[in-house]
């Protein structure tokens, strides 16, 4: 399995959490927002994987957090997120661990 993909089963499983969660989100591509406050995933998706990183502000309840996600590091598509979000966070990291142990390393 390539980067792209495992990258984009995580990257998927971010977002599908953090919208079950009841968050909306806005994608950050490193210089614009292409989409705010959003809780269409078919929209979320496709505003993300344009640069080389994204940074996803999750909002809720009126409080707000974000998960970085930098792409080309494979298993660690997560690069740094907001203490506050790590339990939804969790299915994500765990897909991460799964697919790596299954997979191995990817060139």
């Amino acid at each position: 399995m390539d980067n792209e993909k495992i990258e984009r089963q995580i990257a998927e499983k971010v977002v599908d959490d953090a919208l079950a969660a009841g968050y909306t989100i806005d994608v950050w591509d490193g210089e614009e927002f292409p989409l705010k406050k959003s809780s269409d995933r078919e929209e979320i998706l496709k505003a993300m994987f344009s640069t080389d990183e994204d940074k996803l502000y999750l909002t809720k309840d009126g409080k707000r957090g974000w998960v970085l996600l930098i792409y080309g590091n494979g298993y660690h598509l997560i690069s740094d997120y907001t203490m506050s979000l790590e339990s939804v966070l969790m299915g994500a990291e765990l897909l991460s661990d799964q697919l790596e142990t299954e997979h191995g390393p990817v060139a």
